[in-house]
């Protein structure tokens, strides 16, 4: 019975031995309305662990300013044995706000999935022994400024914060893209925003246009108060139906500074936008629902060619527009293959920038085609009118097509791919016989030379993939072999290296072969060791060889040639051993 209680306690021990403690702290229990008081809370182990960040603990007449966390791990080595400790501390700052006994409830703290809970503690505060005006960093002769950490007194003044959506423009036209600004207003201190939610209405397509990545403050007046503003997000909006349309509403949060830190929902005032239709009268037969105010230009690739081949026509539409809601112009009909065009956009949230559009064309007879013009109409909404393009009507000179035609043209990658007509031969070449040429049977064994080496690295890798251990297995073998050698080699020159050498290939070894980490150091690799199914004398011999590797390398002077034959001896031992033993278990 003794000895199962023994066997008990033994396996339980590291268990035992993995100590984790939660302790909660103050940096003072008796503190002055002027001081700060910081909550600690510290979780230690001597194990890595994960843990779930505490929340800020409610305490009564005091307001919460801040928090920090850290974390820290040491270690050390005696007798052979690391010890490590694991700290991660959270600390959370509050200002008193009036006198009297407070007391910190119970922190529930989750480390690993499992609960630890805290101690209450009882702080007091009492009157500053300094008058005021010594201590408060807002009083009177200071520079005025309010500093946000101190805490909240009753001259403070209670402000107003508000989000305002702002359109470009009140009355737009159907199709006609705008931009509405939505700014924060206040005259707190706002330290950030926090966006939740966006709610669409009917009406509208919508983009965005800029959204700041900070709060960046200005200086305006609203309604005869000065207040800062800061950019929260730009939009913009294409209404596709006319009359009221109501202007997206965000919501989110503010971050204020005033009793404490305290988060103020908000959310923006009703914006609404006055959309008018297009007139109907003059509306140009190629309108395709273009509104905005462009800039056209045009360009194409070639004025002669030879039959079959293409030229490329491009029509560039450069401005500020509803770019995604206007069909491309179209050629008309003529004795041409016209391709449909392919659109190359250059944009900013669909509205501004440019837009080049190719044409290919493909003549179908020689002689002269006339290039007929492209039409394109828009409406400008500064003018209140339809605006029209029209390119130029342009000839084009066909060619018949021969066959320097045919291959003019393959070595230019730029030029736009054509369409040639087919070549038809009367007869064809004699071509080599190249099994009789020397190059032929070079590169064939190149091939067979690249083949050969594709099916050693394509084994390779099927078998670590199939059976990593036994690939592992086999690569130890082959890595111990080569330090080994190399340890034989120095032995048998009576070289200090021996040491290094065959230490540093054994524990490579081991790494690999019995599963055990690269990271770990030696004493943590020889106590891995314990724990594997390995015989106690070959663990045993392991340690003595580490231990003699060790004291022979940081020793005054060099082994003799006698002790580094032996410890040759010893280390070949230790590799039967493990090659007897099978590898990982």
């Amino acid at each position: 019975m003794m000895k199962r209680v023994i066997v008990l306690f033994l396996l339980l021990m590291p268990y035992l031995l993995c100590a984790l403690s939660v302790a909660a702290s103050v940096n003072k229990t008796r503190i002055e309305t002027s001081d700060r008081l910081q909550y600690t809370i510290r979780i230690k182990s001597d194990k890595a662990f994960n843990v779930s960040e505490p929340q800020a603990p409610h305490i009564d007449n005091f307001s919460f300013v801040n928090m920090t966390s850290s974390t820290r791990s040491s270690s050390s080595i005696v007798n052979f044995k690391t010890t490590r400790v694991h700290e991660r501390s959270y600390t959370y700052i509050y200002v008193p706000l009036r006198e009297g006994s407070s007391t910190i409830p119970t922190q529930s703290v989750r480390v690993d999935n499992k609960v630890y809970s805290t101690k209450p503690i009882t702080v007091t505060v009492v009157k500053p022994s300094s008058s005021p005006s010594q201590t408060n960093p807002a009083a009177p002769g200071s520079s005025g400024l309010l500093d946000p950490d101190i805490p909240w007194t009753s001259n403070r003044i209670t402000g107003n914060t508000m989000l305002l959506g702002i359109p470009q423009r009140q009355k737009v036209y159907k199709g006609q893209p705008t931009v509405i600004s939505y700014y924060l207003y206040t005259d707190q201190m706002v330290r950030s925003f926090n966006l939740d939610d966006e709610e669409d209405f009917p009406g509208y397509g919508k983009s965005v246009y800029e959204q700041p990545s900070m709060l960046e403050y200005e200086v305006v007046n609203h309604q005869g108060k000065r207040f800062q503003r800061a950019l929260i997000k730009r939009l913009v909006l294409s209404p596709n139906q006319t009359g009221e349309l109501r202007a997206p509403e965000l919501r989110g949060s503010a971050r204020i500074y005033e009793f404490g830190y305290m988060n103020q929902p908000l959310r923006s005032q009703d914006a609404w936008l006055e959309v008018v239709p297009l007139p109907k009268e003059g509306v140009p037969q190629s309108f395709s629902g273009a509104v905005g105010s462009f800039e056209l230009s045009e360009d194409i690739s070639d004025s002669e060619i030879s039959l079959g081949e293409a030229i490329t026509f491009s029509l560039r539409i450069a401005g500020r527009g509803n770019y995604n809601q206007f069909g491309n112009p179209v050629f008309p009909k003529s004795e041409a293959q016209v391709s449909s065009p392919m659109a190359v956009d250059k944009l900013n949230a669909g509205i501004e920038g440019s837009r080049v559009l190719y044409y290919t064309i493909i003549p179908a007879e020689k002689g002269i085609y006339s290039l007929p013009s492209l039409s394109f109409s828009w409406f400008d909404p500064e003018a209140g009118m339809y605006r029209s393009y029209n390119s130029k009507s342009r000839e084009i000179r066909v060619k018949s097509s021969n066959v320097i035609s045919y291959f003019s043209g393959l070595l230019d990658s730029n030029k736009q791919q054509t369409l040639r007509p087919m070549l038809s031969r009367s007869a064809y070449p004699d071509y080599p016989n190249y099994l009789q040429k020397a190059w032929y049977w070079l590169a064939v064994g190149f091939i067979l030379l690249g083949l050969g080496l594709a099916m050693y690295l394509s084994f390779h890798r099927i078998k670590r993939t199939r059976d990593p251990e036994s690939y592992a297995r086999m690569m130890a073998d082959k890595a111990l072999k080569k330090y080994l050698q190399e340890a034989q080699n120095a032995a048998q020159q009576g070289c200090k290296d021996f040491y290094t050498l065959a230490e540093n290939g054994l524990m490579r070894y081991l790494s690999t072969k019995l599963g055990i980490g690269m990271g770990l150091s030696t004493i943590e690799k020889l106590e891995s060791m314990e724990g594997m199914n390995l015989s106690e004398g070959l663990i045993e011999d392991t340690k003595c060889f580490i231990a003699s590797c060790e004291r022979h390398r940081f020793a005054p002077h060099e082994a003799s040639a006698g002790e580094i034959l032996q410890d040759l001896q010893l280390l070949k031992l230790i590799v039967s051993g493990f090659c007897r033993n099978g590898g990982r278990r």
